[in-house]
């Protein structure tokens, strides 16, 4: 045991020389608040259904970096054009859809908002225009990636889309 002694004191001999001159810092901060979280429950098989079309849409185009989708889905890239598609039935939804990232590509307009509502009002609370805009937005050449919008713009009730500029536009 004298031998381990003698070793933890070379150890801090050693130790107090590399460090040389130090002194502890001090500061008047307090600790930070630890705060208690609940658990979540499992949701029994008919809540699932219940939510099941609260799902976040996403789409990248092929050959297209991620990073593009990341900015978007984070807010940093700017929403310059909204289209509100609430209370249109799918038909009406998939004329102006068209009409309106047409006109936004040639007005050089990087990326848009499309707010189709969770469904809620449809027949059996399914989302029809969610469905409609998440096929048609894939068709177009100009899109390059969308995802739902942030809680706070719409959350899974719209999709921000990232457009490619229209050669016009460059």
């Amino acid at each position: 045991m004298k031998s381990s002694d003698n070793s933890n004191k070379k150890d801090e001999e050693l130790f107090k020389q590399a460090v040389g001159d130090v002194k502890p810092l001090t500061h008047k901060l307090a600790a930070p608040k630890r705060v208690q979280t609940s658990p979540i429950r499992a949701q029994p098989e008919s809540e699932e259904i219940a939510t099941e079309f609260g799902e976040e849409l996403r789409y990248l185009r092929p050959g297209i970096q991620s990073s593009a989708l990341q900015k978007l889905r984070r807010g940093q890239i700017h929403i310059e054009a909204t289209l509100d598609l609430h209370g249109l039935s799918a038909a009406e939804a998939s004329q102006q859809l068209p009409r309106f990232i047409h006109q936004a590509q040639l007005a050089g307009r990087g990326a848009v908002r499309i707010i189709h509502g969770k469904g809620y009002g449809s027949a059996n609370r399914q989302p029809v225009l969610k469905t409609r805009v998440n096929q048609l937005l894939q068709e177009f050449a100009s899109v390059l990636a969308f995802c739902s919008a942030s809680p706070r713009d719409g959350g899974t009730g719209a999709v921000d889309v990232l457009l490619r500029k229209s050669k016009a536009a460059r």
